[in-house]
């Protein structure tokens, strides 16, 4: 008896500490798997196992009665089980199959105890026993496709409703949890009060229970699938190596108008290269791709960029007709050609010309 006593002196207390927990976790802005947040993870789950211990070493609920039959003070703790089940699903440190299977366990138990008592009409149907297959060998023959009737579109069209049906009594529920909480917080609050404060938390986590079951009952079988396949020893299928290309594609860069351009744009952009019209202009030359009297002729340089081959085709267009004219022993041609090369003996360009006049 006294240690009964100490139980219930206890779990008031407890369960404070849980719910303070639960109110940390919910607020709190750091990633699940932080040493933080598991730490709060692992002090609820073991205080939840404690206080739901205490409430089965006191039996202060029983299959045989109604919520009416419940004292007001005592209704909080019902919602234990759910509330072990949502922060075992905040664990990533054990193994995670093992974690939603046992998170399945807790959230069942509270949707069939609120089931029992009337809290909620929503009944969780019972595990299906497999039947065996009609296999072949180990090989299981898959049922023949078929295209949805009337009747998978009725149930569709009910479980559309019923989600949009739930989600607008969360709405709800939420809304009246936070009228209630301003007067419950109160010095004085009536019982009445109070026992609608606790239903309304019991109606809500119902709803919690439903999508979280949703959800366990869809990731169970990809870890089960994933846990055999470590089994086995299958590994992921190993990445496909690059392909490689046969051709390297063109380095873009930016053309300035001068140098000091040149040093800003460099500065803005230092992983693309820049260089000015100038040197621009004399690469190409190098290159072999560009004229000289690319300037004096009549296209510019952004036509030479749309055809640069129309550049060397004028220019063996040019060479072809000098040839020619210097065969036939044009006057005109062949004073041109004199004029030049006295021009570029008076005029030598080079270091070493220069070298010499010094």
């Amino acid at each position: 008896m006294a240690e009964a006593d100490n139980s219930e002196q206890n779990l008031p207390e407890t369960f404070k500490e849980i719910w303070d927990l639960y109110d940390i976790l919910e607020k709190i802005d750091e990633p699940t798997g932080s040493d933080k947040v598991q730490g709060y993870v692992y002090k609820a789950c073991e205080l939840c196992k404690k206080a739901i211990s205490m409430v089965n070493n006191l039996r202060l609920f029983s299959e045989n009665e109604e919520i009416e039959e419940v004292a007001t003070g005592e209704i909080r703790y019902m919602l234990l089980p759910a509330m072990l089940g949502y922060f075992l699903m905040k664990n990533t440190v054990r193994e995670r199959l093992k974690v939603v299977q046992e998170s399945k366990e807790f959230y069942t138990d509270y949707m069939r105890m609120c089931h029992n008592y009337t809290v909620t009409n929503y009944e969780v149907a019972e595990p299906k026993e497999e039947k065996p297959s009609d296999t072949h060998g180990d090989i299981p023959r898959p049922a023949p496709p078929r295209m949805p009737g009337p009747a998978d579109l009725r149930i569709m069209g009910n479980i559309r409703a019923t989600k949009v049906q739930r989600f607008r009594e969360q709405k709800e529920l939420e809304k009246r949890l936070s009228e209630l909480r301003v007067t419950v917080e109160q010095d004085h609050v009536d019982d009445e009060v109070r026992r609608d404060y606790y239903l309304t938390w019991l109606k809500k986590w119902v709803n919690v229970c439903i999508d979280e079951l949703v959800c366990i009952e869809d990731e169970i079988p990809i870890l089960e699938m994933m846990a055999k396949r470590k089994g086995k020893g299958i590994d992921a299928p190993a990445k496909r190596p690059p392909m490689e290309h046969k051709s390297q594609p063109l380095r873009p860069f930016i053309i300035t108008k001068d140098a000091l351009q040149k040093q800003v744009y460099g500065l803005g952009y230092p992983g693309l290269p820049t260089m000015t019209i100038e040197e621009f202009f004399d690469k190409k030359v190098e290159e072999g791709t560009l004229s000289e009297n690319v300037q004096g002729q009549g296209h510019s340089m952004q036509q030479w960029a749309d055809d640069p081959d129309r550049d060397r085709i004028e220019r063996e267009c040019e060479e072809a007709e000098k040839e020619k004219k210097a065969e036939e022993d044009d006057p005109d041609e062949l004073k041109k050609a004199r004029d030049k090369d006295e021009y570029k003996d008076e005029h030598r360009r080079g270091w070493g010309n220069r070298k010499n006049r010094h």
